[in-house]
Formats: structure tokens, sequence, C-alpha cells
């Protein structure tokens, strides 16, 4: 099994093998052994971005979230609020990871591909669109539309 590995304070990185057959594949995305601390149940969610649109540019004060690309390719933004340190990481489903992100990371994802681009993610505070737990930043810029 591998193991998570830093690329900022707050952001940890682990290799996933993707298992395939004639029938198809499959992927472990995130096991319980891989969350710290006492474990409740968040929320699962899937989200797409066409060519060169960004999702995320915002961080939480309470949740930790973790990502997967599970269609196409993405840039991955980061920036730890409190120092400014900050990492660009590019994302694939051809080579499957999930990245952990902690309260007080800024994070965003720009669909670098000519398709489609699927992301997994899990958070563990469910979010409540009366109290959101979220604070908007810029860190990526959707890719000028081809003219």
């Amino acid at each position: 099994m591998h193991e998570f590995t830093p690329l900022l304070p707050g952001v940890r990185v682990r290799q996933l093998t993707r298992r395939e057959d004639e029938r198809g594949w499959l992927l472990k995305l995130l096991m319980r052994e891989h969350i710290e601390g006492p474990l409740e149940f968040g929320e699962i969610y899937v989200t797409t971005a066409t060519p060169g649109q960004v999702k995320g540019n915002h961080f939480h004060e309470r949740a930790t979230e973790w990502f997967c690309v599970l269609q196409g390719s993405a840039q991955m933004a980061t920036r730890v609020m409190e120092t400014g340190e900050s990492a660009l990481t590019e994302l694939s489903a051809e080579r499957p990871c999930i990245i952990e992100v902690a309260p007080g990371v800024a994070h965003a994802f720009r669909n670098n591909g000519s398709g489609p681009m699927m992301l997994f993610a899990y958070a563990d505070d469910p979010y409540d669109y009366d109290a959101p737990d979220e604070q908007r930043i810029t860190l990526l810029d959707p890719a000028p539309s081809p003219a």
C-alpha cells in the first residue's frame, strides 16, 4: 500500500493502483486507515469541468477534503493561507492519486485536457448552504477560449 507523501504543509498525496481486467477497472480511492482521527461520515461528490474551466478557488476553515481525477487531466493549485507557500501539481486519471487537503489550504483544479475532467471528492465536514465553510480566492483562472 502506498503511503501519503507531503506536497505542502496540509497537503498530502498518495499514489493509487488501478486494477484492470477484461471487465473494466477498480480503484480504491480512500480507506479508513488513511483518515487520521475519529471517522464521522461527511459527504462524497463528483464534479466535472469542461476543457479550460476551473473548479474550487477557495479554502475551508473546518473541512479536510480528498480529491482524485477519475477522467481526463487537471492542474491543481494549492496555497497554504497562513504562510503563502504554494504548489502546482499535474493530475491525471491515467496516473491516479488521491490528494488530501487540510483546512486553511486553498485549492483549485483547471481542466487542462481536451475532453471532460471528472473529479471525485470526499469532505469530512458536509457543506452547509446556510453557513458555508468556504472562503473564495483565485488561484487559477480559466484558460482562454480558442478563437
